[in-house]
């Protein structure tokens, strides 16, 4: 517990920098051509919280299209019932990633494709010789963001990351209708694996919601997994360009 503390705490402090810069930023007001794009958030649920924080730099200006290089750092803690030690393991997890990347622009759709390395630490309460991933590794991350929006009032979201690290990955998909202006509401379904564990999320987001410079997101449902350790998730997020 006193790792997980450690993470959570480290986790939380870098997402609040990260969100004091956006902020202070946000009462500057910002320049009228960004290039950088600024995020931070956090996901939980009942068996664990991870916060994450990081930037896009897009030399040519953040909604055009071309280069893109993303830097993230994220980290949290879980816990998952082990069969092979018959106890709750208590779990840490920290990564950090740099991925080149390039945007991609036709009429109403934006996609964005990444890939680079990354770095992450797992750590183990008690130890489990059952699970993949235990210690520090260096491994490579592919992502990619798609973002559809064919009339002013719909747009469908799909993002996706894959680490060989463990196997492990994520894929999301959302639509919306702007039914609060200028936000968009809508489901969402979210699957995330690694090589011994599943998890699948239900749910409803608020995706665009201004505060003058700031965006914010947020969504929350169900969530179902592979341990039987199913309940309600909360995701929340913000960002901002300079």
């Amino acid at each position: 517990m006193v790792a997980l503390r450690s993470v959570l705490a480290a986790a939380g402090a870098a997402a609040t920098v990260i969100l004091c810069a956006a902020m202070d930023l946000a009462r500057a007001g910002g320049p009228s051509d960004p290039a950088f794009l600024i995020f931070t958030g956090t996901d939980l649920w009942r068996y664990g919280a991870f916060f994450y924080g990081g930037t896009l730099w897009t030399p040519a200006g953040v909604d055009a299209e071309g280069f893109t290089l993303k830097m993230l750092l994220d980290g949290g803690g879980y816990t998952y019932w082990a069969g092979d030690v018959r106890a709750n393991v208590d779990a840490t997890m920290i990564s950090a990633s740099l991925l080149p990347g390039w945007r991609f622009k036709r009429d109403h759709l934006i996609l964005t494709v990444f890939a680079g390395p990354v770095v992450q630490d797992y750590r183990l309460t008690p130890n489990d010789p059952g699970s993949g991933l235990h210690g520090l590794y260096l491994g490579a991350q592919f992502s990619a963001d798609v973002w559809y929006q064919p009339t002013a009032m719909t747009m469908t979201a799909v993002n996706g990351t894959f680490t060989t690290i463990g196997l492990t990955g994520s894929l999301r998909v959302a639509f919306g209708y702007r039914l609060l202006e200028p936000a968009f509401i809508g489901p969402e379904i979210e699957e995330i694996w690694t090589t011994n564990f599943e998890e699948l999320q239900f749910g409803v987001h608020v995706t665009g919601l201004r505060t003058r410079a700031l965006e914010w997101s947020a969504s929350g449902g169900w969530t179902l997994t592979s341990d039987q350790r199913s309940g309600p998730y909360l995701r929340l997020g913000v960002i901002t360009r300079f």
